[in-house]
């Protein structure tokens, strides 16, 4: 780690004191990238097939009339898009995207999504002039998780070169959700079943009902 970037850690720690950090001993006990090591692969991955635009028809039969399965798509892609292709943890301080830059990370603190029992942001950041330029000074990670015994696995991660509050409180990523998974931990057939679920096309569609009221 280089002078500059502790001196930057510190910084960031005093600006941002006033953050809500989490507690908990779970969540005190990382302190570096360990527990997402491996290669990851967005989750819109699993949508680009038959099955993905079928599930697009499926959110459309629980909406009224004036919507369109272009409209669906594209509020699916809203959610989860990033310009990555591939997010990889290589060890316990270094990633790699999409197979061509690499930086080493720290980790600057934990930040609470303001509920006591919710995942909470694990922060860190670069001092990887190539990373930077690349737009990745901060990447925020949440834990790896599923929903139900048999969910995707996967973790979501924000990033940018803006500090953490921006990435975790401003209005313009509040329905920001990049999501990854590691596809050589999973049959990646039966995830796309998982992901396109009637179940999941009316949680799809009364978001959009919301987000996009006609």
């Amino acid at each position: 780690m280089t002078k500059s970037l502790v001196t930057c850690i510190y910084l960031i720690t005093c600006i941002f004191s006033n953050a809500v950090f989490a507690a908990d001993k779970e969540r005190q006990s990382i302190c570096d990238l360990t527990p997402w090591k491996g290669d990851s692969v967005p989750v819109l991955r699993l949508y680009d097939n038959e099955a993905g635009e079928r599930f697009y028809e499926k959110i459309l039969d629980n909406l009224p009339g004036g919507y369109t399965k272009k409209m669906a798509r594209d509020f699916i892609h809203g959610l989860y898009e990033m310009n990555i292709k591939t997010f990889s943890v290589v060890d316990e301080n270094t990633i790699r995207i999409d197979d061509k830059l690499t930086g080493d990370y720290v980790h600057v603190c934990t930040v609470s999504m303001g509920k006591e029992k919710r995942p909470a942001w694990q922060v860190f950041i670069t001092d990887s002039k190539e990373m930077i330029e690349a737009g990745y000074k901060y990447i925020m990670l949440l834990p790896l998780h599923q929903h139900g015994e048999d969910g995707l696995r996967h973790f979501h991660l924000r990033y940018g070169n803006e500090n953490f509050d921006f990435l975790t409180t401003d209005p313009s990523v509040k329905e920001w959700w990049p999501t990854v998974y590691q596809p050589a931990e999973i049959d990646e057939a039966k995830a796309t079943q998982q992901m396109t679920t009637p179940k999941l096309a009316r949680l799809y569609a009364s978001m959009m009902k919301k987000n996009l009221p006609k």
